[in-house]
């Protein structure tokens, strides 16, 4: 299991590789990464719902976590590009 520190570390790495940091990525990707991401949010909920209909709480949080993640990038590069 990684800590924190250990998250950020590999994407910092992740960054120096690449040579850019991730609003950049939102930049060049654009629309179709955002068509991208509204896709996985609409699945996330999805599944979400189907848990919560089997009464499978852990499930059903993990999907709402991942949708609301999503959400919030969506949020962020939908500022970014307009």
């Amino acid at each position: 299991m990684s800590s924190s520190s250990e998250r950020e570390g590999r994407l910092r790495s992740l960054s120096r590789k690449l040579g850019y940091e991730l609003d950049e990525d939102f930049r060049r990707a654009g629309n179709g990464l955002r068509d991208i991401l509204i896709r996985d949010f609409d699945r996330e909920m999805a599944l979400a719902e189907v848990f919560v209909d089997r009464n499978d709480l852990i499930e059903a949080a993990y999907h709402r976590a991942l949708a609301y993640a999503i959400h919030n990038t969506l949020r962020d590069l939908e500022m970014m590009i307009g």
